[in-house]
């Protein structure tokens, strides 16, 4: 085949990571595109004109034009930096580009493929509008919280009776009866609160709850949205028109954090907007909010809530009817105040939001109405999700229906919250206008809130209640998906599916640990999910904006906190005993570093890196602090609740103080959170178990671990004597982690899976090692003969599941990594499966075996972190190098699978693995036996690599074979 004739144009053109964005917010952003075809590019060509602000036609010359460049074999990077002027801000433009994929010179190109994108407001002096301030009640500051009121009884005080109604805003716009048309108008829009805005009526943008949840001590973001069409007035003659903006209290002021009090951020709700226009003429106008507006609380919206809930009232509609369109009397209504001099300090701080919003992703239909034993009506949707529920009924006016939200049905079959505390309700009331028909009758979906649920209990509904009076509406931040995987074991597909549910709830403005209990950013979580979270979908703008918060919430000294974005309120649980006063903690701050890392390997991103490098190594210099001078409870002759940590090294010999002064092991984490077996006890402090035996090694593990790949990132950004002193560090810590926790004989204390499995995860001890390996292989030893007392079930916690499969098949244990993944008696993941689990659980033991159902959360996705290896190890996509510039293809093909099929989108393009095994005995998975898997049987591939990517495969019994770009068919 010529790799000299005409190459097809490129594909997915984006602009910092997203298509044809509408607020690219950094002045050089990142260029990409991806070739089709089996040929790799030799060489592109790029261009990027200015559009004409009135016309809409780009301009000469281009504001940046390569040439044509040589792309160099391999390519060194998917992501090609805009190189010409800094990007003006509020600009449009063009971009075009064209690839050649002959080596001849005379090779001629593929056409042109264009797209366009718009800059936000760049610099903050480009932010010229002032906060608006409605008249209001501020809100009710509850008393500080400790982890205990977490599970305490709920406020009996009615919701009412504690919130207040969500503000209305109406500004009448300028209007100039000579002006020339609107040829382009864009909205930038924020609000301490979230925000809705409309013009003349009509909803603005479609995103849900803006501008999102950030660290608002810090920063606030802002959207920009296209109102062209709104303003643009067709017939020539310029109309009045109003702008209109829903404020609630959302994050800012409302319920928040996982103790669930008021006023987090603030007890008085604000708006912001700023709209630039350009006319036919050429002339600009930027116009922002003024004394001329008013301010409402009497609209039907009586209380919005995050965690609560929503109560409307419909037959208040009527008195503010057409009150966000021109014409409207607001002399009723309040003034609001103008808040100058936005950005003079961080809480008023506006930065352009970067990455995908809020909003509605699908709708599900009521798959059954229920009618429980208790005699109540509950709506099943048949799928955990988060959202809200749009129901339409036809009543009388005053009819208040009022609908409740839960993840899962009582053992008797009966409607019960699945989550405990104060404020966490999850309840809407809607209270009808009586104005509906049979025809056309009312609807209602809550604005300013949302709920994790399978099952919603209704009550008051008038009249009988169908399925198709209910719709579940889906909401979650606005991510492409990435891939996908299946497999002749319909259980691990649905295994696939259910994380897929629960990321889908749980990256929702932030990744949070689940949508309907805490709903918070745990870094713990997401560390540990964060590979997995890539296959699913283009979470690369997600995750870096997230990370924005967690360096914005960092201590002064080094401390990375538990939960990000950390409201301000929280902080009065620091220095409270248990696990509530943990202020930083191994494997949760480690999120960052292990989650930049995994930008890097999934997607060759090293900005990233580099934004989150300091923090990074604060981070780790903080734990080295506390090593240097502090000791564990048992050293110290304490516990771990104690404030002085430095007494007691009198009492240690010189070999045992050196090696105590590289082991961050003082202070209590999390440890290896949630393992089955510390929580076996079922007493009420047992939660506490994980914590006090596993800290110390979790924290010294942790902080070798840091070390190292610490040094690994140092190395990438080309810090080399940055990587040199991490990696000497790391061989230090390393050693002296191996010699204070792990016998001679592989034995450890406490004798758990989980601190085997980190271990030999981190190379604690290592096969180089001086013993030539023999530790190494008695503390794999070790493990699996754990795994196999404990019946092939799993007894790993949050920080060592995401290991413990690739580290029993890469000691060499694969039949047993199978018998823990194939295991569905509890804990296991075929488990939940088995107990119909649509989403993944917080407890392995959700459901009981005995049909009891625990007050927990249903849709957590930590655990489902097993996803990455599913798509890894049984899909068999791997990256080898960073972005997968190159792919490793080693799928476990001789277990109980017969086949399975991946893909996912790479920076590069589809990557697609679909391998089938000829048929043959399916072996019995965990027999212990060497005939639990499958040898010398042929396995038939088919692997389709994007152009300019190579792979390589690798086939259970080691042997190799080289891959190149296109389609590839085989057997091996």
């Amino acid at each position: 085949m010529s790799t000299d004739r005409t190459a097809p144009a490129p594909i997915r053109l984006t602009v910092d990571h997203q298509h044809a964005p509408l607020g690219v917010a950094v002045p050089r952003p990142v260029l990409a595109w991806q070739v089709p075809g089996e040929a790799p590019a030799t060489a592109f060509e790029v261009e990027v004109r200015r559009l004409d602000p009135a016309a809409g036609v780009p301009l000469e010359p281009p504001v940046w034009a390569t040439g044509r460049a040589g792309i160099p074999d391999p390519p060194a990077s998917p992501w090609l930096p805009y190189g010409g002027e800094p990007l003006g801000s509020d600009t449009d433009y063009a971009w075009r580009v064209r690839v050649w994929t002959g080596s001849a010179p005379e090779a001629a190109p593929s056409p042109w493929a264009e797209s366009t994108f718009s800059t936000s407001l760049l610099d903050r002096a480009d932010v010229v509008a002032d906060w608006v301030e409605p008249t209001q009640t501020p809100v009710e500051l509850e008393p500080p919280a400790s982890f205990a009121t977490l599970f305490a009884p709920r406020d009996p005080q009615p919701a009412g009776q504690r919130l207040h109604p969500v503000k209305l805003i109406r500004q009448d716009l300028p209007r100039s009866a000579d002006a020339a048309p609107i040829t382009r108008a864009r909205l930038f829009l924020s609000a301490q609160g979230v925000v809705e805005a409309t013009i003349d009526g009509t909803p603005v943008g479609g995103t849900v709850l803006a501008p999102g949840w950030t660290s608002y001590h810090a920063y606030t973001e802002f959207e920009v949205h296209d109102v062209t069409a709104l303003l643009a007035d067709p017939a020539g003659e310029p109309r009045p028109h109003t702008l209109g903006l829903r404020l609630g209290d959302g994050w800012f002021a409302g319920r928040a954090t996982i103790t669930g009090e008021s006023g987090q951020y603030g007890t008085l709700l604000r708006g912001w907007w700023q709209l630039s226009l350009t006319r036919a003429d050429g002339t600009r106008e930027t116009w922002g909010p003024d004394s001329t507006a008013r301010s409402t609380e009497s609209g039907p919206l009586r209380y919005s809530d995050i965690m609560i809930g929503e109560k409307r009232d419909d037959r208040l509609t009527p008195a503010v009817a057409g009150w966000d369109s021109p014409g409207f009397d607001d002399s009723a209504w309040d003034p609001v105040r103008i808040i100058p001099g936005v950005g003079l300090d961080p809480a008023t701080a506006l930065e352009p939001f970067r990455g995908e919003p809020v909003r509605r992703l699908t709708e599900l239909p009521t798959a059954r109405v229920i009618t429980t034993p208790a005699g109540e009506t509950v709506l099943d949707f048949g799928q955990v999700i988060a959202g809200r529920v749009r129901l339409r009924a036809v009543g009388p006016a005053g009819t208040e229906i009022t609908l409740e939200h839960s993840e899962h049905l009582a053992a008797d079959g009966n409607f019960f919250s699945n989550v405990q505390g104060p404020n966490k309700d999850q309840r809407d009331v809607w209270i009808m206008a009586g104005t509906g028909t049979p025809q056309a009758p009312e609807t209602y979906e809550p604005t300013f809130t949302f709920h994790g649920f399978r099952y919603a209990r209704v009550t008051g509904y008038p009249g009988e209640l169908h399925t198709r009076d209910a719709i579940a509406v889906v909401i979650g931040s606005d991510l492409e998906a990435a891939g996908d995987f299946a497999c002749s074991d319909a259980r691990l597909t649905r295994l696939h599916a259910n994380t897929v549910w629960s990321q889908r709830a749980n990256f929702l403005s932030i990744p949070t640990d689940c949508p309907q209990r805490e709903r918070v950013g745990w870094t713990g979580d997401i560390q540990v999910f964060a590979p997995a979270a890539t296959n699913n979908a283009q979470v690369h703008t997600f995750l870096a904006r997230w990370l924005r918060n967690v360096r914005a919430d960092q201590h002064d000294d080094g401390r990375v906190v538990i939960i990000s974005p950390f409201a301000p309120r929280q902080a009065a649980m620091e220095g409270q005993p248990g696990i509530g006063g943990i202020t930083a903690a191994a494997g949760w701050g480690d999120a960052i570093i292990r989650v930049p890392l995994t930008l890097w390997e999934r997607y060759g991103d090293t900005d990233t890196l580099r934004a989150n490098y300091p923090a990074m190594q604060a981070w780790v210099e903080m734990q080295s602090r506390q090593a240097a001078t502090e000791l564990p409870p048992r050293l110290r002759g304490g516990d771990w609740e104690d404030t002085d940590r430095t007494t007691g090294w009198e009492r240690l010999d010189a070999e045992t103080a050196t090696r105590q002064r590289l082991l961050w092991n003082s202070r209590m984490h999390f440890g290896d959170w949630l393992a089955p077996s510390t929580l076996a006890s079922g007493a009420p402090d047992a939660i506490m178990t994980a914590p006090h035996l596993t800290s110390e090694f979790v924290g010294a593990a942790f902080h070798a671990e840091a070390l190292r790949t610490l040094a690994e990132v140092a190395e990438v950004l080309g810090r080399d004597d940055d990587a040199a002193a991490y990696r000497e560090r790391w061989e230090a810590v390393r050693a002296a982690v191996a010699a204070e926790y792990i016998g001679t004989d592989g034995a450890m204390e406490p004798d758990l899976q989980g601190m085997y499995v980190l271990a030999l995860a981190f190379d604690i001890v290592a096969a180089g090692d001086p013993d030539g390996g023999a530790r190494r292989r008695a503390v794999a030893e070790r493990l699996v003969r754990l795994v196999r007392q404990a019946g092939d079930h799993l007894d790993t916690g949050f920080l060592s599941v995401p290991f413990l499969l690739d580290v029993l098949v890469e000691s060499g244990s694969a039949d047993v990594a199978w018998a823990v993944l194939m295991q569905d008696t509890v804990p296991s993941w075929l488990y939940e499966v088995a107990e119909g689990a649509t989403t993944i659980w917080e407890s392995w033991d959700a459901v009981a075996p005995d049909g009891t159902v625990g007050a927990m959360s249903f849709n957590h996705y930590a655990f489902g972190c097993v996803d990455d290896w599913l798509f890894r190890r049984l899909g068999g996509i791997a990256p080898a190098e960073p972005g997968y510039r190159r792919v490793r293809v080693a799928a476990l093909t001789d277990g109980p699978v017969s086949w399975a099929r991946a893909h996912r989108e790479t920076p590069f393009g589809r990557v697609e693995v679909a391998w089938e095994r000829a048929a043959g005995d399916v072996p019995e998975a965990g027999s212990g036996d060497a005939d639990s898997t499958v040898s010398g049987i042929p396995v038939r591939y088919e692997i389709s690599l994007p152009a300019g990517v190579t792979g390589e495969l690798v086939t259970p019994d080691g042997s190799r074979r080289e891959l190149s770009s296109g389609q590839t068919v085989l057997v091996a």
